[in-house]
């Protein structure tokens, strides 16, 4: 990417309605090249306009974009921007967002990309010209094993079998030893968790753990602790709403993947899924009650993702980036935040990761826990980590 070119990081969710005549889809055969360019190119696009390209390529193929000219006028909230979505989300929600002028190259994440153009009502105007091709998909880690179950605090739960969670990690607040809050493994450097985990921490007062399931006993399990190198917080998360509650624990060393420690799968295949009507199980070390001990044992709970509409009209401030659970006298509790929500895909019984445990008005009340839904930061997780998931 030309240094010239902006790249911003804004609360979008998408493009929602495109102008007529100005949304595309393309299939990308192998050996051959779509062009793709601003309406009007190579003068000025009109302002107001909104538009779409989704390129689809071959299974085992990934979609790969270069652009050797973008002419987008500049601001510092880009008000004219081009859009990219790695994961192809046709809704680019969380896409990567460009203004200015330079060049960008970009692959695609699996078999599909999506571009975006918004102008302002204002716009002077601006132009770009894209390519793009198919380009052999690169090996994932060998082996590609995630969201695999060991074979053999929460409220309303039972106790994990120990180990069945391959992907269950506690952090740890080293000054009072204690697991303060949850979080999955998502590769063999990065630990997925809540944003209010840990901001407002350092690295040195934080560990990582896996493989535990009885704090109290050295003999149950085979734990491990990992020191961490640093933490990287989604740079839209609010505290106020707990918008963007996401944050990646890179470790210093490389986990050691085993028959009881693995990687949970992301949620790629699922970006267009809302999860309304699935059950998911949440896992931690929480309290058992409110203001009660936590859990000395790794405990699990199976709950309902109840609808967007259905959840605001208990939370008010729920946005998109967010999803409900609630299962009368069943709910996370305090200390599970940053665990994940785990869904066992029906057809391959593998555990993927939907969701981040957030926040809850009190535990298992009337009201649904908010939890942070990962197929809206799928892009940002990759980008962020420069990591090549496995994709099941």
């Amino acid at each position: 990417m030309c240094l010239e070119l902006v790249l911003v990081v804004l609360a979008l969710n998408g493009v929602l309605s495109q102008s007529p005549g100005c949304d595309f889809a393309q299939n990308i055969a192998v050996g051959t090249t779509v062009d793709i360019s601003s309406p009007g190119y190579p003068g000025n696009y009109s302002p107001g306009i909104q538009c779409r390209w989704i390129a689809t390529c071959l299974v085992g193929y990934n979609c790969q974009i270069d652009c050797p000219i973008i002419s987008i006028p500049q601001s510092s909230s880009c008000i004219d921007r081009l859009l990219l979505s790695r994961t192809g989300d046709p809704q680019l929600s969380g896409a990567e967002v460009y203004c200015g002028r330079g060049t960008l190259s970009a692959t695609s994440v699996g078999q599909r990309l999506s571009l975006g153009l918004i102008s302002s009502n204002s716009s002077p105007g601006g132009y770009f010209r894209c390519r793009v091709y198919a380009v052999a998909s690169a090996p994932s880690p060998a082996p590609c094993r995630c969201g695999e179950r060991k074979q053999t605090r929460i409220v309303g739960g039972e106790e994990a079998k120990i180990n069945e969670f391959r992907m269950m990690v506690g952090l740890v607040d080293i000054s009072i030893r204690q697991i303060k809050c949850g979080g999955a493994l998502i590769s063999n450097r990065h630990v997925l968790t809540a944003a209010h985990c840990i901001a407002n921490q350092r690295t040195d007062n934080i560990g990582v753990i896996v493989g535990e399931h009885d704090v109290s006993s050295g003999t149950e399990s085979a734990a491990q602790g990992y020191v961490v190198q640093r933490f990287i917080i989604h740079p839209l998360f609010t505290a106020s709403n707990y918008d963007y509650d996401v944050a990646i624990v890179e470790t210093t060393k490389e986990i050691t993947f085993s028959d009881i420690v693995g990687p949970a799968c992301l949620p790629f295949k699922f970006v267009n899924t809302n999860f309304t009507g699935l059950k998911v199980t949440i896992l931690g070390w929480g309290t058992l009650f409110p203001g009660g001990p936590t859990s000395n044992v790794l405990r699990k709970v199976d709950l309902d993702v109840i609808s967007q509409s259905t959840c605001r009209s208990y939370e008010s401030t729920l946005t998109d980036r967010q999803m409900c659970t609630f299962t009368p006298g069943k709910d996370a509790c305090q200390d599970d935040s940053g665990g994940p929500l785990l869904y066992t895909d029906p057809s391959t019984g593998l555990f993927f990761n939907l969701g981040i445990v957030s926040y809850g008005r009190f535990c298992a009340s009337n009201s649904p826990g908010i939890n942070m839904r990962v197929t809206a930061v799928l892009d940002w997780i990759v980008s962020s980590t420069q990591y090549n998931f496995c994709r099941k």
